[in-house]
């Protein structure tokens, strides 16, 4: 299977949030500091807010939680 590589900062941090790669390794992959792409990234996560109905059903515990 090919890795997933992003062409631009945007395709970056989508790959990042869908936690296809990590912050290092796209940093280094569109050459932008490690510092800033973690900047970058919990800016963009923060944009995003979560909606708590999209977890409801879709759970199922287990052992040791069940």
């Amino acid at each position: 299977m090919k890795p997933m590589t992003a062409t631009t900062l945007e395709d970056a941090l989508d790959l990042l949030y869908q936690g296809q790669t990590n912050v290092a390794v796209i940093a280094k992959e569109i050459d932008v500091p490690f510092e800033e792409m973690k900047r970058l990234f919990k800016e963009y996560v923060s944009k995003r807010p979560v909606d708590p109905a999209v977890w409801q059903g879709d759970i199922e515990l287990s052992w040791p939680w069940a």
